[in-house]
């Protein structure tokens, strides 16, 4: 840590004292009556509230302390005050100590800790917030945005922190800039530990933002310094920069997918930081944009991310930018830096034909750059850029101006353990994370159920339970089976157990809810049952906040009978970590076989992150049999990852301008080893809208009678591979569900 930052935050610790003790008033209360009583508090005044729990208190603490005497509110036994439902902390006034609260398992409405008044009017000065905790206080609406944290005012101090999973959009923790009091604010943020933040699926899952891109030019002159983000994933941004002439020291960033984004503003200092990726997919570092940074004595050890993810990514700008797009790289400064062992170091990233500015006067010097691979290529940058490179040291193989040569050391695991036991320092002395560790109860039964039992079977599952049906039996349902527990759906004896609508149902057959893993084999779904019908199989459901897994193998999916109908379906606002759909078949639909598009309001979200489809059959579908849509330009995640592979597709989606397998916005895919018969015959086989930076490979593919491949990059289809010879399938076998 510089001196500038030691004095700083030793400035802040004398400030504000952190003892729950004084000389004066000391008062135990209960929560409910702090609001009241905060009013009347003088310099120097302690309150206590008493043990217990607390629901859907909204505390608004307005209270005028001094510097050598403030006012202080804490938990008369730290952690052992816990505030649930919809309870929240709104503080203003000035010289206020709070500390040793736990907010758990509720959520609030905009945000759960707040430095200024609950109507806005006033702002916290030299206050301090310390040793508390939110945990499970994300809105079960996962595309509902909030802020946990918003500081405003000045001279403020959030420290030794623990801020768990946020499951919901929205950023985890916010700096406001946006009035004359909040700007050159010299508030803190250090020595918190900030917990494992799961991919989101869309912008707006940054971990802590400094600033907003209208207030950039600004100066923020915040201070984040020792704090540990644990495995933070929830877009491209970790830690947002925002503003201008901020100080960003001493953090560690522990396999984070993804980077410390100096995304706008001017002049911020990032010094001191250890970004650790353990060669994990995906990590990042540092994102580079504006000018004037100083960018000094980083470590980044096995960061495995490329592009807007890589270990350094120095951006190219946009020429007289908007304030909120790319100001052009400038006068930044990179000095004795070490990259060991990771796969990036890129400049002009995210050149296009409106980032056309590449870096200026940038000085890359004294770095140390060390590869486990002495013939890897260390660079890939725009040599138009102009970086003056002197000093450095690398053990590539490659002549580089401006480097000279050493060797390969490796980072002993002993200095990687001494990184990793740092986050024991951090957040509140009171609290033990492994007690935050869900304990799953599962009792791994199996329920053999009938048409009479079913819905009861499923109601009472504790979760691991199988559900066994009974092949070659017809189950008829009254309403949709809703999966609220992990649970396998299997079929005892040879052939499938057939499940269709009965007699008033209405919905989806199989509804899939927040936060499970599902898997299926030998089941057969079918649409319809003479008049009744169910427009899906599976559904996800929403509102939903966790990931569900869904895992498919060796099922039927028949007869859904109108346009919109799918076989399988996401809701808006839905998520999936994984879908693996393997050895299955798709047959007579006038809709969609796999339809995952329902986030088309084209915000840069998608439903689910990796999607795989292997050695399925599509039969004989108005509709596409695979469609997944993301929709806009946003760069800010990674997904969908696709992979279709050894599929056969058979008179599919034939109308006017048709699709057999749409793939739109989609940023990693695969298909290959797939034969499309009949399908796409009016319009196209395969259409990829696909943005620039997309990795997308199409190879191996059989086209009879079948529409073309479309996809703005041809590169992307392998052409040489492509097999047009007739391909005939017996229909006899096709009506057996048999190739």
């Amino acid at each position: 840590m510089s001196i500038k930052a030691t004095s700083f935050v030793t400035s802040l610790v004398c400030l504000v004292a952190i003892s729950c003790v004084s000389e004066k008033s000391n008062t135990t209360i209960s929560a409910y009556e702090v609001n009241a009583k905060s009013q009347d508090l003088q310099p120097g005044d302690t309150l206590r509230i008493t043990e217990g729990f607390y629901e859907d208190v909204v505390l608004d603490i307005s209270s005028q302390g001094t510097k050598d005497n403030p006012v202080v509110i804490c938990a008369n036994t730290p952690g052992k005050v816990v505030f649930t439902g919809k309870s929240s902390l709104n503080v203003s006034g000035q010289y206020i100590v709070i500390s040793d609260l736990h907010f758990d398992a509720g959520y609030s409405e905009k945000s759960v800790i707040s430095f200024r008044a609950k109507n806005g009017s006033t702002l916290a000065r030299n206050t301090r917030i310390t040793n508390c905790a939110i945990t499970n206080y994300s809105n079960p609406d996962r595309i509902h945005s909030d802020h946990w944290i918003e500081i405003f005012g000045r001279e403020n101090r959030f420290d030794h922190n623990h801020i768990g999973t946020k499951w919901n959009l929205g950023a985890t923790m916010v700096m406001r800039l946006g009035d004359s009091i909040s700007t050159d604010n010299q508030n803190s943020i250090d020595s918190n530990f900030f917990g494992a933040k799961p991919r989101l699926g869309s912008n707006g899952g940054e971990t802590l933002r400094i600033g907003s891109s209208a207030n950039s030019l600004k100066k923020g002159g915040a201070y984040v310094i020792g704090n540990y983000f644990d495995r933070c994933s929830g877009e491209v941004e970790v830690l947002s920069i925002k503003s201008s002439e901020n100080h960003i020291s001493n953090n560690i960033f522990f396999e984070c997918e993804g980077v410390l984004a100096l995304r706008h503003g001017n002049k911020n200092y990032i010094g001191n930081n250890t970004f650790i990726g353990n060669r994990k997919s995906e990590t990042g570092g540092l994102r580079v944009i504006n000018a004037g940074h100083v960018i000094e004595n980083n470590l980044f050890y096995g960061i495995t991310g490329k592009r807007f993810f890589a270990a350094l990514a120095v951006m190219n700008g946009v020429p007289n930018s908007a304030i909120n797009r790319y100001h052009q790289v400038a006068d930044v400064q990179l000095l004795n830096n070490r990259w060991v062992d990771c796969d990036r170091i890129s400049f002009s990233v995210g050149a296009d034909n409106e980032r056309t500015a590449a870096p200026v006067r940038t000085i890359f010097s004294g770095n140390t750059i060390l590869y486990r691979d002495a013939s890897k290529e260390p660079f890939f940058f725009d040599t138009s850029a102009s970086i003056t490179f002197k000093d450095n040291k690398t053990n590539s193989e490659q002549n580089l101006k401006g480097f000279t040569s050493t060797t390969y050391k490796e980072l002993e695991q002993a200095y990687i353990d001494s990184i990793i036991a740092i986050s024991e320092d951090v957040g509140p002395k009171w609290l033990n994370r492994l007690d935050l560790e869900e304990v799953s109860v599962r009792s791994n039964k199996r329920i053999a159920v009938d048409e009479s039992n079913i819905e009861e079977a499923l109601d009472n599952l504790t979760g691991g339970d199988t559900l066994v049906f009974s092949a070659q039996l017809k189950y008829s349902l009254s309403k949709p089976l809703r999966v609220r527990h992990d649970v396998t759906f299997t079929t005892e004896g040879e052939g499938y157990a057939l499940i269709q609508p009965g007699a008033g149902f209405k919905g989806a057959l199989i509804q899939i809810e927040n936060g499970v893993n599902v898997y299926m084999d030998g089941i057969w779904l079918s649409g319809r049952n003479g008049v009744h019908n169910s427009p899906y199989g599976l559904q996800a459901k929403a509102p939903m906040l966790q990931h569900y897994n869904l895992f498919i193998d060796d099922c039927r999916f028949s007869d859904f009978k109108e346009s919109r109908y799918a076989a399988i379906h996401a809701e808006k606002g839905t998520f999936a970590d994984t879908i693996v759909i393997a050895d299955s078949w798709f047959k007579d639909f006038s809709g969609y076989g796999i339809a995952l598009n329902s986030e088309n309001d084209d915000r840069g979200r998608y439903n689910a992150e990796y999607i795989t489809v292997s050695n399925c059959q599509f039969v004989d579908m108005m509709g596409s049999a695979i469609d997944i849509y993301r929709g806009g330009n946003d760069e800010s995640t990674l997904g969908p990852f696709v992979t279709i592979k050894d599929c056969n597709f058979v008179n599919i989606c034939n109308r006017e301008l048709g699709t057999a397998v749409r793939m739109i916005g989609v940023q990693w895919s695969r298909i290959y080893d797939c034969k499309f018969v009949d399908s796409g015959k009016s319009g196209r086989a395969i259409w990829f809208e696909d943005p620039a930076w997309a990795d997308v490979e199409i190879k191996d593919i059989g086209l009879s009678n079948s529409g073309r491949l479309q996809t703005f990059y041809p590169h992307r289809v392998d052409r040489g591979s492509l097999d047009y010879s007739p391909i005939n399938f017996d229909g006899n076998l096709l009506k057996e569900w048999s190739l």
